[in-house]
Parts: C-alpha cells; sequence; structure tokens
C-alpha cells in the first residue's frame, strides 16, 4: 500500500525548494524579490497545496494553464490593459447611473474601514433580530450592523478572474447593501498596468535562467521521483502571471488607501495572493494597519498560517525574507492563538483571542429556530432523527467524492425513522449537485437535499447527528452540543482534531458509518463530557459578545493608526 506523505513532511519538501542556494547564489526566496518584498510568500499555500496533490499523484495534466501561459506570455499582457481600462471606465459607468446617496455622508467621516467582502460571502441570511431575511455579507454583517461604531465602514472587492459574476455581485450590493461598496478597479490607472509590465518582463527574465538551473532541477526530485516537468509548469504560472499580477494589485490597493483617505482595512483568507497583495502588502506599505478575522479552523498543518522561525518577522515587517502577516489576527479560541504562536511564529502582541462573531446567534439559537418548523417545511416525518451530513466534495478527489456517496446512502437505508438531509459547501459546483440527484434516484431512502445557501446554524439546531469531514461547520455542532461524526475516507490523516480531542467519532472505513450512527442514537454520553472544554479552548465562550470585542480591537487600531 502507498504510503501518503503528510502535510508535515509536503512543507519540509516546499521549504527545500524555496530555500535551497541555486547556481546564481541566491534562493527562490531572495530570486523573487520585487520592490524589496519576496514575492514567493504570495504562491506559498497554493504551491504547498500544488506540491501535496503532485507528489501523492492526484495532479491532474493542466494543458489549459500551459495554453494559457503560452497565449499570456506572446500579447495577453497587453490585452489585459484593454481589458482593465474597459472595466474600469463601465464600473465608473455603473457608479454615476446609480449615483448611491449613501456614498455622500463619507466626505463628513473622519475615520474610514475597509472590508474586503468577496462574492462568495454575498448571500441572503435571516436577521436575527428582525427575523427577517436579508442580502449583506454572510461573514462581516454583525460587525457592519453594529450601530456604535467610530467610523464609517466601505466594502470592497477585486472583480477579476470571474468578471460576470464579480459585476452581478457588484449591481446587487449597490442595490442592496446599506454600506457603501467599492469595486477595487476603479483604483485602476494607467500606472498600474506599466508597473505589472515592468513586473512581467523583470519576472520572465528571472524564471528564464532559473528553470535551466542545475540545482533547482535536482532539489525537484522528491522521494526518488523527479517532478521538475509538474513543477515547471506550475511555476511558469507564478512568474509570467501571478508575481506580475500582484504587483498590480499592491499598486491598486495603494491607490485605493490614498483615494478613500483609509484608516484599516479587515479582512480574511489574509494568506490568498490577492488578499495578502491587494491589502496587506499594500497597506504595510502605506502604513495603514491590517486586520485579519480567523474565517475557518487552523490545524497544525494549515498550508497559510503555519511557518518556521526566520519566516516571520517579530515586530511584523513586510520586507525580504519575510512572509507578510496583518498588524493583527482575531481568532476563535485560546487554541489558535497557542498555534499561531507557538507552533507557527506569529509575534504574541499580534494575536488576540476574541471569538467568532459569526457565532454570536448560537447564544441565542433556541430562540430563533423551531424544529417542528423545519420539519414541516421539508417535510420530515415527526418521528424520523435527522441526520445532517455537511459534504465537501470540492476539496476531495472523485474516488473519495464516490466512495462517501455510496458509504452514506447505504448506510442511511439501513438506519430505521431516520432522514438524510444533505448540505453541500458553498464552494462546490454545478457537477456536484448533478452527482447528489443522480445517488438520490439511484437509493430509495429518506432524504433532503437543501439549497446551498441554506441557514447553516437552522440545519444544525435541529439535527440530531451531523457528518463532516473537517468543516468549520463540526466546531459550530459541538458549541450547539450535538453529535459529530468525522467521515474521512481519503486515507489521509485527519486535519481537524475533533476525533483526538474526543468530542467526535472517526470513520475510516465505510463498513463503520452504520455502527458508528447506531451507536450514538443509543447514547452519546461518551462525547458530551468532551464538548464544553473543547468548545470553551476553541470559541473561547458563546456569550453573544464576540463582535464586541472584535469592535474594540478595531477601534484600537483605528485611534493607534
Amino acid at each position: 500500500m502507498k504510503t501518503i506523505p503528510s502535510m508535515e513532511k509536503i512543507f519540509t519538501y516546499a521549504r527545500k525548494i524555496y530555500t535551497k542556494k541555486l547556481e546564481k547564489g541566491k534562493n527562490l526566496l531572495e530570486l523573487t524579490t520585487y520592490n524589496n518584498i519576496s514575492m514567493w510568500w504570495l504562491s506559498n499555500s497554493m504551491f504547498r497545496v500544488f506540491l501535496n496533490k503532485v507528489v501523492i499523484g492526484k495532479i491532474d495534466d493542466k494543458k489549459y494553464r500551459r495554453k494559457f501561459i503560452l497565449f499570456y506570455k506572446s500579447f495577453g499582457i497587453y490585452l489585459a490593459f484593454i481589458y482593465d481600462l474597459f472595466l474600469e471606465l463601465l464600473l465608473r459607468i455603473i457608479i454615476q447611473i446609480t449615483s448611491q446617496k449613501k456614498n455622500s455622508k463619507d466626505k463628513f467621516e473622519t475615520k474610514k474601514i475597509m472590508f474586503f467582502t468577496p462574492e462568495v460571502t454575498w448571500r441572503v441570511i435571516k436577521d436575527y433580530k428582525t427575523n427577517k431575511m436579508k442580502k449583506t455579507d454572510s461573514f462581516f454583517d454583525t460587525i457592519l450592523e453594529t450601530s456604535n461604531m467610530e467610523y464609517i465602514a466601505i466594502g470592497v472587492n477585486v472583480i477579476d478572474l470571474d468578471p460576470i459574476e464579480g459585476l452581478k455581485v457588484f449591481i446587487d450590493k449597490i442595490k442592496n447593501w446599506h454600506i457603501p461598496y467599492r469595486p477595487a478597479n476603479i483604483y485602476w490607472s494607467f500606472n498600474v498596468w506599466k508597473k505589472r509590465i515592468q513586473a512581467f518582463k523583470y519576472f520572465s527574465n528571472i524564471w528564464k535562467y532559473l528553470k535551466k538551473d542545475k540545482i533547482f532541477r535536482e532539489i525537484c526530485i522528491i522521494e526518488e521521483k523527479n517532478f521538475y516537468p509538474q513543477i515547471k509548469d506550475e511555476l511558469d504560472f507564478y512568474f509570467y502571471f501571478l508575481y506580475p499580477h500582484a504587483v498590480g494589485y499592491i499598486e491598486m490597493g495603494r491607490n485605493m488607501i490614498r483615494s478613500e483617505k483609509t484608516n484599516l482595512i479587515v479582512l480574511f483568507d489574509e494568506y490568498e495572493f490577492k488578499e495578502k497583495s491587494f491589502l496587506v502588502i499594500a497597506a504595510k506599505l502605506e502604513n495603514i494597519p491590517t486586520l485579519a478575522l480567523e474565517h475557518a479552523i487552523i490545524f497544525p498543518a494549515h498550508e497559510g498560517y503555519m511557518y518556521e522561525k526566520g519566516e516571520i518577522s517579530p515586530i511584523g515587517g513586510i520586507y525580504s525574507p519575510y512572509y507578510q502577516i496583518t498588524d493583527k489576527t482575531a481568532v476563535y479560541g485560546e487554541y489558535y492563538k497557542e498555534l499561531l504562536t507557538k507552533i507557527s511564529v506569529y509575534p504574541e502582541n499580534s494575536v488576540e483571542v476574541t471569538g467568532q462573531p459569526r457565532y454570536d446567534v448560537l447564544a441565542y439559537v433556541d430562540k430563533i429556530y423551531s424544529k417542528k418548523n423545519f420539519i414541516t417545511k421539508y417535510k420530515i416525518p415527526n418521528n424520523h432523527r435527522i441526520i445532517l451530513w455537511l459534504t465537501q466534495s470540492h476539496g476531495a478527489s472523485e474516488d473519495e467524492n464516490n466512495n462517501n456517496f455510496k458509504t452514506v446512502f447505504e448506510t442511511m437505508k439501513h438506519i430505521k425513522n431516520a432522514t438524510l438531509v444533505i448540505k453541500q459547501h458553498p464552494a462546490e459546483g454545478e457537477i456536484y449537485i448533478k452527482m447528489i440527484q443522480a445517488n438520490l434516484k439511484k437509493y430509495n431512502i429518506n432524504a433532503v437535499l437543501v439549497p446551498k445557501k441554506s441557514d447553516t446554524y437552522e440545519l444544525l439546531f435541529d439535527s440530531d447527528i451531523i457528518i463532516t469531514k473537517d468543516s468549520t461547520s463540526g466546531i459550530e455542532a459541538l458549541a450547539l452540543n450535538k453529535p459529530l461524526i468525522v467521515l474521512n475516507l481519503s486515507g489521509k490523516p485527519d486535519l481537524a482534531d475533533y476525533v483526538t480531542e474526543g468530542v467526535a467519532l472517526g470513520v475510516y472505513q465505510p463498513k463503520d458509518l452504520q455502527t458508528t450512527i447506531e451507536t450514538i442514537l443509543k447514547d452519546d454520553s461518551m462525547l458530551v463530557k468532551n464538548r464544553k472544554k473543547y468548545v470553551e479552548k476553541n470559541l473561547y465562550k458563546i456569550d453573544g459578545k464576540a463582535t464586541e470585542r472584535v469592535i474594540n480591537v478595531i477601534n484600537n487600531l483605528v485611534r493607534s493608526s
């Protein structure tokens, strides 16, 4: 049986690739340094994910990417000028036509906070105060709704790689959002494109010589197998597209900060290249503080957060060779602070425990939701136990997905008086909906596929058992004192610590799911005793005051700026 390398091993392989001195006498961190900033860090988390896939043989032959890079090298970079100019003009015209009155008050405010609000977090959610549905940014809503803020909040996002969806959400925000919204592309300028061209030429020349380097070719041999062709294709994308693109993002971000006289930037997913370049690096260069809110569970082998001594500046600096972090990171609980400051090397004063503002509602769920209304809505029999399956199909291989579907559906055939409720991850595409629908037709079981944008907290509150792999919703289930099953048929170790901490039962073989469900339905006392301690360690307090704590951090950063 093939041994699957751990993510810690993958990190070691990756570090060897970016720290090894090459024939030029420099390593990748140094060779990708541009304007004294190591651009490698903008690609490091995606490179770690890529390397993990390629080593275990799960990487696809990316012919489409090779064709894209060939096109982009030839004249795509110049067509990008036309595209960016057109998009900037179009967005300004739309803004002019809509002429939002809510923007007119900006000039009377002295403090401005920019919230990075991507398309994926824009959705219909329940306003728990009015019990009505509303369109808003689901991640930052509780903060943006707080009336005692000492600033005006402005939403911002980059409309770029998915312009159709981006334009749809932009127009929706202009029409329906109570706060001003700025598509970042309006801060594009000829100078942004000029700097992107300069960066394209610089990185093209560096890569031209680097890919011929003998030492570089040698370090692409991992576990006695030569991965140079795959790594070369991946780095083609970084050097020809991603790094020059990021230089443009940095300049757009700086233009935005100057134009809006921004006092603070608040974001999540801060380790992705768009957020890190457009917001984190740009803000640091303009001496503007940044705050990142933990958006999902962090684990000891998380590709976006785990770094070694010497890779993060002790004072949070961004210049080479350091990985760029935000000034403050607000985390769910003490466990995550320990991970970042003790296992990783974040400075102690850069991480604050606040709890997650989105979870403030969990303190009041019994007053908000009704199981009777839920089962009536979905026509679930009164005597049925509800088993909620939170799928994560977009992050699994085809084999694992097929195994998951077969295991869950086959098992449910044998569970009496139970209904399976299936909730997809928001990032899952149309292909996975079709897979679920095909299995629903194939198996004669009691099952409900709810919309992807359903209220997850309602589903968790009204369910008797929750099945997931490593979803953040697992910890939300625990906060609601719900039994949790980790279904991991990948052959890899669990990323989340739910099972090792004794708050979930793990299923690693298809035959074990039925027994596990039946055991929990009879008695889950073996899990109950560990939940409270786990929730306190990982979520600090479910007291409805995390929003207040985050706003205190925000106000302190604004005052200090």
